[in-house]
């Protein structure tokens, strides 16, 4: 999607990207006082596949405009959590753009973002993503204003009632998380009455609300740190590759520490 008037040659634009899903993300603005002027948006649905079609999608956006990178002056990044892959391919671009023009980089946290998709509501929003099978990412905002109330948790399904029933009976629900495991939330908001599970419009951040934050972040010439909150599958199950391979499994995880370490 691109703006009606595309006539004139923008420059000192905002770049936000989000790949933290299955959805791979791209908006483009000049900030503004009160909101962001969105100019431009892409989309795709490409799961481990962002560098195909990213790097090409915004070169083909900024020439719709006559310009090119140089008419971009800072680039923000949705950081995760999320796919793992996902997060990687789309942080290295932001990193390889950002680095060959010298421009400044922001990371946004992508459950806060998606609370801010629904109206407020007098009940507190539970953003529940997907994080592998039988384990969700969870994070619960408040009812007026949106602000955490406490870290992003990696839970087992089964732990997630527990989180819900310390919260309160009255609650709103929404993200990945829901569509993965529709019949446990179905059941769940089944017998909770004051539970309600919102549609899967909610499910990615719009093109405005994700250039809205990038234009509201902080940036600075440090890389955007990824944010996983739960190890990589690789890692949970190093000792195994490391027997497969005939690698002592206990070395293997102490060198993994060594190098998380330093």
């Amino acid at each position: 999607m691109t703006s009606r008037d595309c006539s004139h040659k923008p420059s000192g634009l905002t770049l936000a990207l989000a790949g933290c899903e299955d959805r791979l993300q791209l908006a483009l603005g000049d900030p503004g006082p009160d909101r962001a002027l969105l100019l431009a948006s892409r989309e795709w649905t490409v799961p481990g596949q962002s560098v195909r079609f990213l790097l090409p999608g915004l070169d083909e956006t900024l020439r719709a405009f006559g310009v090119g990178m140089e008419a971009v002056a800072r680039i923000a990044c949705v950081r995760g959590p999320g796919s793992f892959t996902g997060l990687r391919l789309v942080l290295a671009a932001a990193e390889g753009l950002a680095a060959g023009r010298g421009l400044p980089l922001a990371g946004l946290d992508y459950l806060p973002l998606l609370a801010e998709g629904p109206a407020p509501a007098d009940r507190p929003l539970h953003v529940v993503t997907y994080a592998r099978r039988g384990l969700v990412y969870l994070q619960s905002f408040a009812a007026s204003d949106r602000a955490p109330l406490g870290p992003v948790l990696a839970l087992r399904l089964e732990d997630v009632p527990g989180h819900l029933d310390a919260a309160g009976e009255n609650a709103l629900l929404l993200g990945s998380g829901l569509r993965k495991n529709a019949e446990f939330f179905a059941d769940l908001a089944a017998g909770r009455p004051g539970c309600a599970l919102l549609p899967p419009r909610f499910d990615a951040p719009s093109p405005q609300l994700l250039l809205d934050a990038a234009c509201r972040a902080e940036f600075g010439a440090d890389s955007v740190e990824p944010v996983y909150v739960r190890p990589s599958d690789a890692e949970e199950n190093l000792p195994n590759i490391a027997r497969q391979r005939g690698l002592d499994p206990d070395e293997a995880v102490r060198r993994l520490d060594e190098l998380q370490r330093s």
